[in-house]
């Protein structure tokens, strides 16, 4: 569980910055090591409270951030169940959940550093970045990142933390409220685990 939590806040902080436009000319692991860098000095910024921060992870998300494939990938063959304002509705929620959710474990994501071990390309254009996240109290994460390109830019789409891909994780709970509430329920239990401010990962059946 530690892990899963470690790696949805590694998702939540990437899908507000690394799904920023890249450079031309960026390889996808210049990419991941910009867009890491780029997180982690906002963590590490001691002049930074923890609302602070969020607030500043939360500026770049609306300003760099192409949440659309992400939620395809999660809703899957569900995706077409959802009408136009139901996806805009779960796309607000379902990214307000990762933060609220997972935005509380912030604070503990201090001088730390992601090491680009490596990478290869995937099916469909698609390219997953390895890496290592080093933290100094020991406990080291093996984070893959799956990129795609868009627009001619690399996009964010997966975050896979010791072989377990964040996407299909939450695809797999999503699918069982959808399948015994369909949209309607699962944009429901969103909204009530956001108005409690997150907590667990969400259940698998109705409450």
């Amino acid at each position: 569980m530690k892990s899963l939590l470690a790696l949805a806040l590694a998702f939540m902080l990437l899908s507000d910055v690394g799904v920023a436009r890249a450079a031309t000319g960026d390889t996808p692991e210049q990419f991941v090591e910009k867009t890491a860098t780029e997180v982690l000095a906002v963590l590490g910024d001691k002049s930074l409270d923890h609302d602070k921060r969020i607030a500043r992870l939360e500026s770049m998300l609306d300003e760099r951030s192409d949440f659309e494939t992400i939620t395809k990938l999660v809703l899957g063959a569900n995706y077409r169940q959802f009408s136009e304002t139901q996806r805009v509705e779960f796309q607000k929620l379902f990214r307000e959940y990762l933060s609220v959710t997972y935005g509380k474990q912030i604070d503990q994501y201090v001088d730390e550093r992601v090491l680009v071990t490596g990478g290869h390309p995937e099916a469909r254009g698609d390219y997953t970045v390895q890496t290592k996240l080093v933290r100094k109290a020991g406990g080291d994460l093996v984070v893959d990142y799956r990129l795609r390109q868009k627009d001619g830019h690399w996009v964010l789409i997966d975050v896979i933390g010791e072989g377990i891909s964040l996407i299909a994780n939450l695809r797999s709970q999503f699918q069982e409220i959808l399948t015994r509430g369909g949209p309607d329920r699962l944009l429901q239990v969103l909204r009530e685990k956001n108005a409690n401010g997150g907590g667990e990962p969400l259940p698998s059946r109705p409450s």
